[in-house]
């Protein structure tokens, strides 16, 4: 099947990636928190379209299970906003999980081509 580009004469999406590294000990307690608790709190916030979350294969050099987030925003920036920091810092999140976080690495920007199969 062939890729069709999908339409981009509409204002470009935003995406926003973000990798935590976790010890394998906390793997458990990661997942349910962002999964029950700190997703579904994100996506009230306007603007958010959509988000998928997958984990390397393999844990890293430091033996960290690497996870990343991507996130699709309707606006720009909008994980700089105070909204977001608001938003982000409700539930167990916050005071629960960040302090388990080995390594955090952030990258966004706006999509600049998007392919889906045809057919």
């Amino acid at each position: 099947m062939a890729a069709r580009k999908i339409d981009t004469t509409k204002p470009a999406p935003y995406c926003m990636t973000i990798t935590f590294d976790i010890d394998p000990r906390d793997e458990a307690e990661f997942n349910e928190v962002y999964d029950k608790d700190h997703l579904p709190n994100i996506l009230r916030l306007d603007g958010v379209e959509q988000i998928i979350r997958y984990r390397d294969a393999k844990p890293n050099d430091k033996g960290h299970l690497v996870y990343t987030a991507v996130y699709f925003f309707s606006k720009a920036d909008l994980h700089e906003t105070p909204e977001w920091k608001e938003i982000s810092d409700l539930g167990r999140w916050a005071p629960d999980i960040r302090p388990k976080i080995k390594a955090r690495a952030r990258r966004s920007g706006p999509v600049v081509a998007a392919f889906r199969k045809s057919g």
